[in-house]
């Protein structure tokens, strides 16, 4: 027991690295990286945005809040699990992150509450199916030993995101303004629909060797 106290932390910066070698892994956080990095600049802007730029009020934005958490709700309850019966778990990350560059593009010309709420309704039922099913495919890609530590690694990655994520949006926002947040973001997103096509076959065929 003694033994196991000591250098935890290098154990776990080992578990990580490990859990990074293995490719499933590896190219999920990296996707994960790339989506919450657009998510939450554009979160972290709206704020801003909304008084600001679409002059809502505070009820405007407390609807808008319980309109998406519904959402939320009824995609993880009842969408997700009829979409994987139909598409594959790849198939629903990409189209997934193909919706939110539409979605993201349309933000940068979104000039009302009513376009918002469009946007918003559109958008929360991809972001929360890639969610759920980005991290089935990482904790069923994983060796059980590790599987606490991949799980720590994916709210390390968001978290990361969050911390970085309102400084890039506060330039964006001050010097390009809505349209220059939403362009960033569907730029982000491209780039992590393209991962999810040219690293997750790499990622699956190398499984494994690696595990």
């Amino acid at each position: 027991a003694g033994d196991k106290g000591k250098g935890g932390g290098g154990l776990q910066v080992a578990e990580c690295l490990k859990v990074l070698r293995i490719p499933t892994c590896r190219n999920l956080t990296i996707f994960m990286l790339m989506t919450g990095l657009a998510g939450q600049i554009y979160h972290s802007t709206f704020s801003m945005a909304g008084p600001g730029f679409f002059k809502l009020t505070a009820k405007d934005l407390g609807f808008f809040q319980t309109l998406s958490g519904v959402i939320g709700l009824i995609s993880n309850t009842f969408v997700v699990g009829a979409i994987e019966k139909k598409l594959s778990q790849k198939s629903i990350i990409t189209l997934g992150a193909s919706i939110l560059v539409f979605t993201f593009t349309a933000y940068a010309y979104a000039t009302s509450f009513d376009h918002l709420l469009v946007i918003g309704v559109i958008s929360a039922f991809p972001s929360m199916a890639m969610y759920t099913t980005v991290t089935s495919m990482v904790t069923r890609g994983t060796p059980r030993e590790v599987s606490a530590t991949v799980i720590g690694l994916g709210h390390a990655a968001r978290s990361l995101c969050g911390i970085v994520a309102p400084t890039i949006g506060g330039y964006l926002y001050k010097d390009a303004g809505v349209p220059g947040v939403g362009y960033t973001c569907a730029a982000i997103m491209v780039a992590a629909a393209v991962w999810s096509q040219v690293a997750q076959v790499t990622a699956l065929a190398g499984k494994s060797k690696e595990l």
